[in-house]
């Protein structure tokens, strides 16, 4: 097992420039690149440094943010500030922009920085994810998605599917378009969309289902590309808020006989009263979300039991 000693040696720097960096002190950029480098290709763990350091809480909450201008990652963000106050602790916060490997700098640049705990909002939860919490040794909590191996805070998806298909059969709308997400996010991708296509053959509906992103103007481009071709639906569906409204620019932006009655979205975002017709929403509880992640945190750090997957309701 290599030591910070060899680190040194190998990069050809001292043990106080090692140290330095581990530490998010001030290093070069090209020290910074080649410290990296050498540390991920050597697998060094600075165990006993790090642990010497963690012996007592920094009260420093690492959170991970997939997206910005987003009413769930606002809330959610909003729901962890508050929870970290309470416990006088200070929220950290790095964007990575829906970028895996973003997300894996950041898990280690929170780790290097001693935080408690680390909030990781992501689309996806990879191999690599696992491989890198595993490596950091510090609790970690993900919100939105679920997987066995990590704590995490889940939102019943699977209802909220079946919330907005208990309106449109309510209606009585049988021409349906819903624009999903990659089944790569399990969450929405799978669940959500699972929810809304199981309670939709109650009704014996058969939705046409496109894939789009979370990105509003991506998913404006692939809206466009395929509501072009149709002429006609009772109701069109997008997977979050942001796909609703992108959706609904669309219907009223360009001269068709595309006009839906109804538009749903998922998040209960108040953009969405601010359109006419305005667009039905489930909503979620993303605030307290983020508060059942920071006590979630806490408990693990007083070495407590909480459960892997805490499930919070959503309402029509």
């Amino acid at each position: 097992m290599k030591t910070i000693s060899d680190i040194a040696r190998i990069a050809g720097v001292s043990k106080s420039t090692v140290s330095r960096f581990l530490n998010n002190g001030s290093v070069s950029k090209e020290t910074s690149e080649k410290l990296t480098k050498i540390i991920a290709d050597n697998d060094y763990q600075p165990n006993q440094f790090a642990q010497s350091l963690r012996a007592k809480q920094t009260h420093l909450i690492g959170a991970i943010i997939p997206r910005m201008n987003s009413f769930a990652v606002d809330e959610t963000v909003k729901g962890l500030a508050v929870q970290c106050q309470q416990l006088q602790s200070q929220l950290l916060l790095n964007y990575t922009g829906l970028d895996i490997n973003a997300e894996i700098t950041a898990l280690e640049t929170f780790a290097r920085s001693k935080v408690d705990g680390i909030v990781l909002m992501a689309t996806d939860i990879t191999d690599q994810h696992i491989e890198a919490i595993q490596k950091i040794d510090i609790p970690v909590v993900i919100v939105g998605q679920q997987h066995e191996l990590l704590h995490s805070i889940i939102h019943n998806d699977y209802m909220a599917g079946q919330i907005v298909s208990e309106w449109i059969g309510q209606q009585g709308y049988k021409d349906v378009e819903v624009f999903s997400v990659s089944e790569n996010d399990i969450a929405i991708g799978i669940n959500r969309k699972n929810g809304l296509l199981d309670k939709l053959q109650e009704y014996h509906i058969k939705p046409r289902v496109h894939e789009t992103v979370f990105n509003y103007m991506d998913a404006k481009l692939d809206v466009s590309a395929k509501l072009q071709h149709i002429s006609y639906a009772d109701a069109i569906v997008g997977a979050t808020d942001t796909i609703a409204l992108a959706i609904y620019k669309y219907c009223s932006d360009n001269d068709t006989q595309l006009k839906p009655q109804q538009v749903y979205g998922f998040g209960g975002d108040p953009m969405t009263q601010l359109v006419s017709p305005s667009i039905k929403t489930v909503h979620f509880n993303y605030f307290e979300a983020g508060q059942r992640a920071i006590e979630e945190i806490q408990q693990l750090l007083n070495k407590e039991h909480p459960p892997y997957s805490v499930t919070i309701n959503v309402k029509a």
